[in-house]
């Protein structure tokens, strides 16, 4: 069976490359190309950075094998707790859909990045399918808010939604009162969005 698009192609390395480092983003993907580059070779990046790109650039080595399925595959709406959240953590928002859960927790379980996930009831679909059929909505969003406890949990009104919801975002903001940033289109690029906001374990600083 063909595998899904998980958009890995939507990432923009050079969107997160250091300034005035002595290779450009440029020059070290036409070396990865061709097969001549390492991202160890990048001297110039923090352990963190460093951490943070080999996660982006070793992506398939730890993702879950997606199928491309023609059918919803709905699981739980409402909130799951990953790495032990507190008070503080992030809000990341997504669609009920199994196999999106699995590659979004697949990409936390790299790190100790604590989150809250909040699951929108999209009748199974996938994020992208969602937009298609109209089924990730404003209403939707604030229901599985008011109905899981959300603001007990957190001591802030912050939330990030995915990338293809970018159009929904004003009226997100509107629904929930609470302030909306639109996260990447894919899953991996998290570790680079987050910046310092996506923890290594303490050895990795």
């Amino acid at each position: 069976m063909p595998e899904a698009d998980l958009y890995l192609n939507t990432i923009d390395l050079c969107r997160y490359w250091p300034a005035n480092t002595e290779m450009s983003c440029q020059d070290f993907l036409t070396r990865l190309a061709a097969g001549k580059g390492d991202i160890e070779d990048c001297t110039f990046f923090t352990p963190r950075q460093l951490q943070a790109f080999k996660l982006v650039l070793e992506a398939k080595t730890y993702l879950p094998s997606v199928p491309q399925l023609t059918v919803p595959q709905p699981i739980e709406k409402g909130l799951v707790p990953i790495n032990e959240p507190d008070e503080s953590s992030l809000v990341i928002v997504t669609a009920n859909n199994r196999l999106t859960f699995e590659v979004l927790a697949t990409v936390f379980a790299q790190d100790v990045t604590s989150a809250y996930f909040l699951l929108v009831d999209c009748l199974g679909s996938t994020v992208d399918m969602a937009m298609v059929y109209g089924d990730f909505t404003p209403t939707r969003l604030a229901r599985v808010m008011e109905e899981s406890g959300l603001e007990s949990r957190v001591k802030h009104h912050h939330m990030i939604v995915p990338g293809l919801t970018a159009s929904l975002a004003a009226d997100f903001a509107t629904a929930t009162n609470w302030e909306v940033e639109v996260g990447p289109v894919c899953a991996v690029e998290l570790p680079l969005f987050l910046r310092d906001r996506w923890l290594f374990s303490a050895t990795q600083k």
